[in-house]
């Protein structure tokens, strides 16, 4: 490592926090949200940068106002204290933050039926240097090496080696080449966002012409049409390394999102949907999640068992 590399990778840190703190605060835009997605994705160092933040923001889980305040003014750490916490030494960055299953499978035999449980976060190898991540609660095949079919659930590729790929839902096909892309199919929809990588094409099982979008770029479609076309948000694959990440989500969202990753019954009173959440919150432990969630809103925790949960207006 050259001398001066701590010090480079410090300055992207103390960027890193400004956008932090700016999206996390009560005045942020859609300006905002897009400048910062601009910065993560122009240089793998800044989205390096990124993460680390988010590693340090979840040491203060207990907490995460506090943590949030932390990150909004450290610009005013010294060096040796912004080390100290985000866990870095003088051979750069420590990345924590991994996938919860890492499989490496040799034959395409093993891949024809895929699925995982609730709250189940499975990494697998495609070759020496392609991956694919399921999401909690999906189900996936690979008829052939090149094909994939998503009857439900969330899948991410990272493609580095240029591959042919088809993937089918209910709603159509898409193809993909390389690059970093997610797919999410419920309640009807399927979700697709490119952060990197080659254009992807698209089209509805009842349209007649089909759609392209680039990287950056993400939509919802159905079998009939497609909605705008919207700039993608980094914070929805953090599910990718555990996280479930929330920047003044509605209540109600998280809760349904979180519902995702638990077992049983997770039900929110629906006039909380005026109550907002930010942070970064570990899928390990979703009790976790709730105690804070009621430490820090004025909200009540009913776990009538396990495998039932109300959450209330205090």
């Amino acid at each position: 490592m050259q001398p001066n590399q701590i010090d480079i990778d410090i300055e992207r840190i103390h960027q890193a926090a400004n956008f932090m703190a700016r999206l996390w605060s009560d005045t942020s835009s859609e300006k905002d949200q897009h400048a910062c997605n601009t910065w993560r994705t122009s240089d793998p160092a800044n989205e390096k940068a990124w993460q680390c933040l988010i590693q340090a923001q979840e040491g203060f889980n207990d907490a995460p106002k506090d943590a949030i305040r932390i990150i909004a003014r450290s610009r005013k750490m010294s060096r040796r204290h912004m080390l100290s916490i985000l866990g870095l030494s003088a051979g750069g960055f420590i990345l924590a933050g991994s996938y919860t299953k890492n499989h490496v499978m040799k034959t395409h035999s093993n891949y024809k039926n895929l699925a995982t449980s609730t709250g189940e976060i499975k990494s697998l190898s495609l070759g020496s240097s392609n991956r694919l991540v399921m999401n909690t609660k999906t189900t996936l095949s690979m008829p052939t090496q090149n094909q994939f079919k998503l009857d439900e659930g969330e899948f991410f590729l990272d493609v580095s080696q240029a591959t042919p790929y088809q993937i089918e839902t209910t709603e159509g096909m898409i193809s993909f080449h390389q690059g970093q892309l997610n797919i999410r199919h419920t309640d009807d929809i399927t979700r697709i966002s490119l952060f990197s990588g080659q254009d992807v094409q698209l089209i509805g099982n009842k349209m007649q012409n089909s759609l392209s979008i680039k990287p950056g770029q993400s939509l919802s479609f159905t079998a009939i049409n497609t909605p705008n076309i919207s700039t993608t948000n980094p914070n929805t694959i953090g599910w990718v390394t555990g996280k479930l990440m929330a920047q003044r989500m509605p209540l109600t969202d998280f809760i349904h999102e979180l519902s995702r990753y638990r077992k049983g019954v997770l039900r929110v009173a629906p006039e909380l949907n005026q109550l907002a959440v930010t942070g970064v919150f570990s899928l390990n432990n979703t009790d976790q999640i709730l105690q804070q969630l009621q430490d820090t809103l004025p909200i009540n925790i009913y776990q009538l068992t396990p495998y039932w949960v109300n959450v209330t207006a205090s």
